[in-house]
Formats: C-alpha cells, structure tokens, sequence
C-alpha cells in the first residue's frame, strides 16, 4: 500500500526519535530516570513533530558547533510541556538553549511555542538525561534546570530518581565556575533527598531558594498547588576556590 506524504513525515520522525534514544545509553548509570509516559496528542503538537528536525540535536556532537556560534549555554532537563525553556529562551536569545525529554506531547508543544514566538536558540535531545550530560564537554553549562522530576514515590522505585549524590558529581562536572543547578520538586521526601544528595558536593554552594523569577507557574505546578502540595525551589552554584561565581545577566 502507498504511503501518503503525511504518514511518511510522521512515520520517519517517529523512527528518527525512537533511535536517538534508544542509541543514547548512560555509560555509567545502570537504570534508565525516565519511563516513556503515553499521553494524548493535539493535532498541533502532531503536526509539530513532523516540522522538529530543525530542533533536533545529536547528544554526542559539540553542542556549539549545533547553534554555529560561541554562547552561554542553558540545559533543562525533563521540559514538560517546555514553558520554562521557552520562556528563558526567550527572554535570553544570546544564550543556546537545550531541553531534554522524551515525552513527545511535550517536543511537539516545544516546537510549536518555538514556531509560534520564532525562538531560534532552542535545540531538543530526546534521549535519558544522565546519557546527555555524560557526553557533553565539561565546565561548558551556565544554567541546568531540574524543574520538577519524577519523584518515584514508590520505595523499590527510588533507584530511578534522577537526583542523586552521583548526579550532583556529574551536574557539577559540566557547570562552569558560577554556573548554577536550579531545581524544584512538589514532593515533600524528594525534596529532602534532593538537599541531601546535593549539600554534600564540594563543588556546589546553595540550597533552598526563593522561585525563580524566570519559572512559569505551569499547569503540573498549579495542580501541585490545588492538591496542597508544597512546591519546594534549590539553587546550587558552582564554586572554584570557596570563591561563589555569578551570572546575574540571566536573572
């Protein structure tokens, strides 16, 4: 049977997708942080997906020859819906940025919010995050954000959550001198875990934090909130010396 031109668009990106992260393995963690989650489509956020090769980045290429020019770089990790890095993007259109995620739902509202603005610094990975940061050059990320990761509240799950004493050796690694971790979680015990895992890293400095002006209250942050759950914010900045560093031209 002919394929139509609108089958073979979806088609090849569906397969394109799915070999970037099935290709894109941690080397050095053994379990996967992320489950890939089912979620109901738009036909807008489809469609996006048939115009994400723009977007799309090779983990294992230098990610300033991808933007094709020297810049401050911006990471998040797990995007969602992708408001947060748009919004940065942005705000900030000096600066590439990077979302990492595999939810698809949410790389076509990326794509569309990127389309519908003309935001060019955005760049998508969908494959696990610790697989990214292992292969990106170290010291070369100015902001890494963490908003909101899956808390696994379940016991025998929590050797998947993502926010562990080895992530926090690795998140550091890739942080430049003054670079900063920002995090936040509506998962009470994940936050003490999270200030744990992170408070013990002798390149790191900070702790709780006030929101950061630059997160958009999301619709996952407004349930949180309806449920009467606490949102809880970090900030960790990378320290040389004992001497704190800063990027105040990202506030």
């Amino acid at each position: 049977m002919a394929r139509t031109a609108d089958s073979l668009g979806r088609g090849c990106t569906c397969i394109r997708l799915v070999a970037v992260a099935m290709e894109t393995k941690s080397l050095i963690f053994s379990k996967p942080t992320f489950i890939r989650r089912r979620g109901r489509m738009t036909k807008a956020q489809l469609g996006a997906l048939d115009r994400v090769d723009p977007f799309l980045m090779d983990p294992i290429v230098d990610a300033m020859a991808v933007f094709n020019r020297q810049a401050p770089m911006a990471l998040e990790i797990g995007f969602g819906m992708g408001q947060t890095l748009v919004h940065f993007a942005g705000c900030h259109p000096e600066w590439n940025c990077i979302g990492v995620d595999v939810y698809r739902p949410g790389i076509g509202s990326l794509v569309l919010q990127c389309e519908q603005q003309n935001i060019k610094n955005v760049r998508i990975v969908e494959a696990d995050a610790l697989s990214v940061l292992e292969r990106l050059e170290d010291n070369s990320i100015e902001l890494m954000m963490v908003f909101f990761p899956d808390p696994w509240p379940k016991k025998r799950h929590h050797k998947r959550r993502l926010v562990t004493p080895a992530f926090g050796t690795l998140a550091s690694s890739k942080l430049n001198v003054g670079g900063r971790l920002l995090l936040a979680t509506d998962w009470a015990p994940y936050a003490e875990t999270i200030d744990e895992s992170l408070q013990g890293n002798p390149e790191l400095r900070g702790g709780i934090s006030e929101r950061w002006p630059l997160r958009p209250q999301t619709k996952f942050e407004e349930r949180a909130r309806r449920r009467r759950h606490r949102v809880q914010d970090f900030c960790y900045t990378k320290i040389d010396n004992g001497e704190i560093g800063s990027i105040e031209n990202a506030q």
